[in-house]
């Protein structure tokens, strides 16, 4: 580490700054400078779309890097005669506001159960009210640190997605697109989180450190046969692989790539198993067997014309699934080759069930 000696003069340099730059942004706000640029500007109007920070907590270096990065591209515009109006905004709903005000009730009923007394849970209503008092406090304190930045806007003019009116445009750009036929109703996975009891976006998951997910291979018994492995029925399995084991009892199919090229091995004990061809070997290795036999070639697209497999948890969609053709997703680079399918849980296995008519299925109870 090294040690950085600041000189008197680059200290005084340091100070005179933190005292000057306020005084000068309230001399540029007294005298209306942004204001005026707009009303002298000869050349047209420039509009930067800027999404909304969130009203969930204080700034950091992120947030400074986005403003000051979009006010550098105001400026610039309207130096080159640009009429610049940047209309800041904050987005107010969703789950970490929400979040914030469950921890601060809960640090709130700790204090009073220390001196024995007790917190009546709030309401969905009164959550949600905290909730808005909450993003406005955030929105002042995040306004006045943006304009400490220097950011030019109109900031007394901004707008917060919890005002009515904003939810009122909302409302009716909705009914727009619905007259239009760019609505429907469908079903989807999503990310849940039991704790919070809602939907989760993709970028509010978050792994612990050293996380591993735990991986396991299945042998799935063959019911019926495609005429491509037709003379190899007898102990016929489908060798699958999965990093999320627990979604099994879900299991709707088993997807191959089309062209993928796929193999029957015999395995150790006699037992036969369809994997990809190109990783016959390494599979037989980590099974404990010390050879493989090949008995048969296939492409993925010839399994799938009428094989059929007992499910590993007979569950409410049958006891039996079918081998079905698979997305780019499905490679020889791990696994097996054959990729254990549940559409209730996860988007690819989703497309490729909605792709054969598989409903979605997921028997958690949330």
């Amino acid at each position: 580490v090294k040690r950085v000696v600041v000189g008197r003069r680059g200290a005084a340099r340091g100070r005179w700054r933190r005292r000057r730059e306020p005084e000068l942004q309230k001399w540029w706000e007294e005298q209306g400078i942004y204001e005026r640029l707009w009303e002298r500007a000869p050349g047209p109007k420039f509009t930067l779309h800027d999404g909304p920070p969130y009203a969930n907590g204080d700034l950091h270096i992120g947030h400074a890097l986005n403003k000051v990065l979009k006010d550098f591209i105001n400026r610039y515009r309207m130096l080159r005669g640009n009429k610049v109006r940047y209309v800041p905004g904050w987005d107010c709903h969703g789950l970490p506001i929400e979040l914030k005000v469950v921890q601060s009730l809960q640090a709130e009923a700790k204090k009073a159960a220390k001196k024995g007394e007790t917190r009546q849970a709030l309401s969905a209503l009164e959550l949600r009210a905290k909730a808005a008092e909450f993003a406005r406090e955030t929105v002042g304190k995040q306004r006045t640190a943006f304009k400490r930045y220097g950011v030019w806007g109109d900031w007394d003019a901004a707008y917060l997605t919890l005002q009515p009116e904003y939810e009122a445009a909302q409302l009716g750009v909705f009914a727009a697109m619905f007259e239009k036929g760019h609505i429907y109703r469908g079903r989807k996975p999503v990310w849940y989180s039991p704790s919070s009891r809602t939907a989760l976006a993709e970028a509010e998951l978050e792994y612990p450190d050293g996380h591993v997910s735990p991986s396991v291979y299945a042998a799935l018994e063959v019911v019926e046969v495609a005429p491509c492995v037709a003379e190899f029925a007898e102990k016929l399995k489908l060798a699958v692989w999965t990093t999320t084991p627990w979604t099994l009892p879900a299991n709707l199919a088993v997807a191959v790539g089309a062209d993928l090229e796929y193999a029957v091995a015999e395995i150790g004990d006699g037992t036969r198993l369809v994997v990809a061809r190109a990783l016959v070997e390494s599979l037989a290795e980590k099974f404990g067997s010390e050879e493989a036999r090949v008995l048969a070639t296939f492409r993925g697209e010839e399994l799938a014309r009428g094989t059929r497999y007992a499910r590993p948890v007979v569950n409410g969609a049958g006891p039996h699934g079918a081998v079905v053709v698979g997305g780019d997703y499905i490679t020889a680079e791990g696994g097996t080759g054959l990729v254990h399918t549940a559409p209730g849980h996860g988007l690819e296995d989703y497309a490729t069930g909605a792709k054969h008519g598989l409903e979605p299925f997921s028997p958690v109870d949330a």
